[in-house]
């Protein structure tokens, strides 16, 4: 095993950010290095290639959120000004029963007509939020929409545009038994026979600022890791903020041994500086699909949900945070903190939507730098 990469993702936490861009061919050299049977590839974009015909992709689109839905009643409660901000005039005409995903915002991912010649990555005309969350996944593997309706709205304002054909993904309902979606874990569990025989599932949400290169470089990491023989059934890409929501609790050797989330546990959390995931995870799905059948199996009550120990009793969620900290425990996750602050600046309320609109773009500017360097390299090759 190429000791950086297994330094990064353990004792050597710290580096991992100044070492973001060496990530992929640090993977690449460790698994060569420790393939069987002369199974070599010859670059990252091959690596790539392999393994997503190995990996499923889950966004997760089943829920508004309800700073989401607060936030549109209240722009609607206020008598509209002569120049408001442009969020409360787009607020104002948004479906409430639409998902939040499905809102308008600057479109940094496409390149109009318009703007040649611009700087890429300025945009021009919208695209919907969750539009950041799929692009991010695009060939890493098959993508799995989890989703409560809406589906032909999706295939044409986001995955019409983004060239995501039906042949390139599935919609998967979620159902909510007691009215409402009983978390991510359970939308997991709930689609388990999508992805229970893929190697790797990667899973994202579809309000934040997603990153295509963290995504692909973490696919890369994690399974170079497991090439090398080193147990790890979590990555999870981190970043460090201060005041995390999400904070990561590390050990002496730098595994994560505790995962903070305030909704789930129904408790505030406070700290300075610390790490955070920002929505990526990544599972190798053998390990992935033991956890949610044993979490359904121990913890589901007939009639009112789950019962999960440490969770707000009042919400019966089962979220995959309660994956990780079970993994986390055995010893079996790892974070690389090689993610960037800007990809944890969810669209939670309208509010958010300036914030959310500059860090897209700006994570959107640096995956098209990192996508023309590597078109220049294999062009030079």
């Amino acid at each position: 095993m190429d000791k950086d990469l297994a330094w990064l993702a353990g004792p050597g936490h710290k580096e991992a950010l100044a070492r973001r861009r060496e990530i992929a061919g640090l993977a690449l050299k460790a698994r060569n290095s420790h393939s069987r049977g002369g199974a070599v590839s010859d670059s990252t974009a091959d690596y790539l290639d392999e393994l997503s015909r190995r990996t499923v992709c889950i966004t997760l689109l089943a829920g508004s959120g309800s700073r989401w839905v607060r936030s549109l009643e209240a722009v609607r409660a206020v008598a509209p000004e002569a120049r408001e901000e442009a969020w409360k005039a787009r607020g104002r005409s948004f479906d409430p029963a639409r998902p939040r995903g499905l809102f308008p915002v600057r479109d940094a991912l496409r390149e109009p007509e318009a703007s040649r010649g611009e700087s890429r990555g300025s945009g021009g005309g919208s695209i919907p939020i969750a539009a950041f969350a799929l692009a991010a996944f695009r060939g890493l593997g098959r993508q799995i929409i989890v989703v409560r309706g809406w589906e032909r709205e999706i295939d044409e304002e986001i995955l019409g545009p983004l060239g995501i054909g039906p042949d390139r993904r599935e919609f998967f309902t979620q159902e909510a038994p007691f009215g409402k979606p009983l978390g991510h874990g359970d939308a997991v569990w709930q689609c388990r026979a999508l992805w229970k025989d893929a190697d790797y599932v990667m899973t994202n949400f579809g309000g934040d600022a997603s990153s295509r290169r963290t995504a692909a470089s973490a696919l890369l990491a994690l399974d170079a890791l497991g090439v090398s023989g080193l147990p790890v059934d979590l990555l999870m890409p981190a970043a460090s903020i201060h005041g995390p929501a999400y904070p990561i609790v590390l050990d002496d050797e730098g595994l994560p041994r505790s995962f903070g989330h305030a909704k789930l546990q129904g408790k505030a959390l406070s700290g300075g500086s610390g790490y955070t995931n920002v929505g990526l995870r990544l599972y190798r799905a053998s390990a992935l699909f033991e956890a949610v059948e044993r979490f359904r199996g121990d913890f589901w009550v007939e009639g009112e949900g789950y019962a999960i120990p440490g969770n707000d009793p009042g919400g019966h969620e089962f979220a995959l945070d309660n994956v990780d900290a079970a993994l986390a425990a055995a010893g079996r996750a790892r974070i690389l903190a090689f993610a960037r602050p800007e990809e944890l600046t969810p669209a939670k309320s309208l509010e958010d939507l300036g914030a959310f609109e500059a860090a897209a773009a700006s994570v959107v500017a640096e995956d098209t730098a990192a996508e023309d360097t590597a078109a220049e390299d294999t062009a030079a090759g």
